[in-house]
Formats: structure tokens, C-alpha cells, sequence
């Protein structure tokens, strides 16, 4: 019984024959309409169905449309199939170049990295045999003299480096936010505004700080936060902000991916 359950379930769930069900039912929808909602004695509403169909939409014609549908539809699908395949190359194309591009990007910053760290290494060494050729100097006058002049070189190096290679500046989660999501945008511009929920402050296409109080709060000070430390400035009075040179630079630091 199983399994001719299962033979019959096979059958019925087959295209055909659901194609077959979809046109009975679109050739016979009056009649089985008026066999539902007439309010008669059953020979009555038997009659009403007969006289709104045929035996041909009854049989004939929804076998035919399903036979004709069952043929087509795969032709159907390959033509489609068949136009859509240069669109579809080309955006994975684009997909793989991008895929390529940035994979580039992240290689090239890993090679910036090994060689700022073989740098320092390297640096190190060099230090370390220097400071082995004073310890072998004989005069212990004539090398307290040079080891005084080599720290005093060391600290004036370090301090120029500490210049010319600012470090970047400390962000909260909030600042940090506001300045990532505005480096997404084009312009980098970061906006208070108000909608139906009240004041937000928006970046790219993200609000900030909708629906509650605090959250807004929270994140205008974080906007006059990004100002004082010069990431953020003023376009269009207290409405209207960009990020400067030094946000994008910092923003970049946050984000090495950002393009």
C-alpha cells in the first residue's frame, strides 16, 4: 500500500501533471465556483456545473495545455539561460577583479608591514654591535664620553620620528563609528538631521542615535569629540560636517580595506 501511495504521490507531484491541475482550474474556474456557492440541492448545483463547462476543458483541453507547457518550459529556461549568460560573465568578472584588487591591496600592506618590522629588527642589531664596539674601548673616560653621545643621538632620533610619524589618535566606539561609516561615504560627510523618530546624526546611510535620547547623545558628543581633535569640521554651520585630511588618514588607520 506504501508503495503505491508513493508511485501515485510521484506522479501527481510530477510538471505535467501540475500543469495539467493549473489549466483545469483556469478553463473550469467559473464551474467549480458556481458548484461551491450555489445555494441548491446537490442535482441542482451539478447541473449549474455542467452547464458552465465542457468535456473538452473538462479533459481534452487541460491534458493539451499541460502536454504543451511540459515541452516548452524547458526551452523556455534555456533561452533565458542563454541570455543572461553574458550579463551574469560579466558581473562575476567584475566580482573577481574587484576580489583581485583588493587582495592586492592586502598584500602590498603585508609587505609594508615585514619591512617595517625588519626595519626595526635590523635597527636593533645595529645597536646592539654598537654598543658592543663601546664596551670594548679600553678608557673608561673616552667611553662614558661616546656612550653619552650615542644616547643623546638616539633620543634626538626618536623625537624626530615621533614628529614626523604622528600617532593616531585614541576613538571611542562611537567616534570610531561616525568616522568609519562617513569614510564610506564619497564626500565623508557626517549630518545632524531629524526624521519621525527625532534627532540623529547620520553618515553615509546610516543613522545614528534614532528612537532614544541617550544614543543621540551619546554620538553628538562623539561628533564634538571627532571636531576638537581636528578629524571632523564644519561645512554648513552646526548642521553639516566633512571629515578632514587627518580623519580620512586615521579612518584609513582603522581600516586599511577602506578604498
Amino acid at each position: 500500500m506504501k508503495e503505491i501511495f508513493e508511485a501515485v504521490s510521484a506522479r501527481i507531484k510530477a510538471p505535467y501533471f501540475g500543469y495539467a491541475v493549473l489549466a483545469f482550474l483556469a478553463l473550469n474556474w467559473r464551474a467549480i465556483f458556481l458548484l461551491i456557492v450555489t445555494q441548491a440541492t446537490p442535482a441542482a448545483r451539478l447541473e449549474a456545473f455542467d452547464k458552465a463547462t465542457d468535456p473538452a476543458r473538462l479533459y481534452l483541453f487541460p491534458l493539451l495545455v499541460g502536454a504543451a507547457v511540459t515541452v516548452v518550459t524547458p526551452w523556455i529556461r534555456y533561452i533565458f539561460s542563454h541570455i543572461s549568460k553574458k550579463p551574469y560573465s560579466l558581473l562575476d568578472g567584475i566580482n573577481l577583479e574587484a576580489e583581485h584588487t583588493n587582495n592586492l591591496k592586502k598584500t602590498e600592506l603585508e609587505r609594508s608591514r615585514a619591512a617595517f618590522f625588519a626595519a626595526k629588527e635590523q635597527a636593533l642589531i645595529d645597536q646592539a654591535k654598537r654598543d658592543a664596539e663601546v664596551r670594548t674601548i679600553g678608557d673608561e673616560q673616552v667611553k662614558k664620553e661616546v656612550v653619552e653621545r650615542i644616547e643623546t643621538l638616539r633620543q634626538e632620533r626618536n623625537a624626530a620620528h615621533s614628529i614626523d610619524t604622528p600617532s593616531t589618535p585614541t576613538l571611542s566606539k562611537e567616534e570610531r563609528e561616525l568616522l568609519l561609516r562617513a569614510a564610506m561615504d564619497p564626500k565623508g560627510q557626517i549630518m545632524r538631521m531629524r526624521d519621525s523618530h527625532g534627532p540623529i546624526i547620520a553618515a553615509a546611510d546610516t543613522a545614528f542615535g534614532r528612537g532614544s535620547k541617550h544614543a543621540y547623545l551619546e554620538y553628538d558628543e562623539a561628533l564634538e569629540s571627532l571636531i576638537s581633535k581636528r578629524l571632523v569640521r564644519a561645512v554648513s554651520g552646526e548642521s553639516v560636517f566633512e571629515l578632514t585630511l587627518s580623519g580620512w588618514r586615521t579612518a584609513k588607520a582603522e581600516n586599511p580595506n577602506l578604498s
